[in-house]
């Protein structure tokens, strides 16, 4: 297939990255507090087991868990995005499951502005928010799904957050745009 035939979106391996550092940083320290003793001495906490074993179980099990978990999507990031020229494949439920929808039903595809969460000296800045692919209401395909990080799809309307993706809004669109044929 050529460029134009497809166009996939993945997610941001940049994000995986920080997530990826946070998931060690909460397994290392739990890791500290359970076993080496390097930064936190054996005493701490004694006094209230119940807390520090609630979060050392929070901290070993999900931290290592999240960890793990980047690490494998940082090798193979999934697929937040595939368009053809005859499907959509989307990711849904918490493992980016594909689920396909015909490319005819492609009404309209447009990037989008958001807010930004930052402000600085009381301004807050509109920065690029991803990209939206509104679909015809057809009942052969469902009008919402359970979707992954990063995507948001209800009343048949696709949003891809370029906060997650490898890419900007804007790209996204000129590349679905080229794949579809749509001005």
């Amino acid at each position: 297939m050529s460029a134009l035939d497809s166009m996939e979106v993945r997610v941001s391996r940049k994000l995986l990255l920080v997530l990826m550092l946070v998931g060690l940083l909460f397994l290392l320290v739990g890791l500290d507090i359970g076993y080496f003793h390097k930064l936190f001495d054996a005493d701490m906490g004694q006094d209230k087991a119940i807390i520090k074993w609630v979060f050392l179980f929070f901290a070993v099990i999900c931290g290592g868990a999240i960890f793990v978990n980047c690490l494998v999507y940082l090798f193979f990031p999934p697929l937040m995005l595939k368009v053809s020229k005859d499907k959509v494949i989307f990711g849904t439920r918490m493992r980016y499951v594909p689920f396909e929808v015909p490319a005819a039903l492609v009404e309209k595809v447009e990037s989008f502005t958001r807010e930004s969460n930052l402000e600085v000296n009381g301004k807050k800045e509109i920065v690029d928010g991803g990209a939206s692919l509104q679909l015809k209401n057809d009942p052969s395909i469902p009008s919402q799904k359970v979707t992954s990080m990063g995507i948001s799809y209800c009343n048949y309307k696709l949003d891809i957050s370029s906060t997650y993706a490898n890419m900007s809004g804007k790209e996204i669109v000129e590349k679905v745009k080229a794949v579809l044929g749509k001005k």
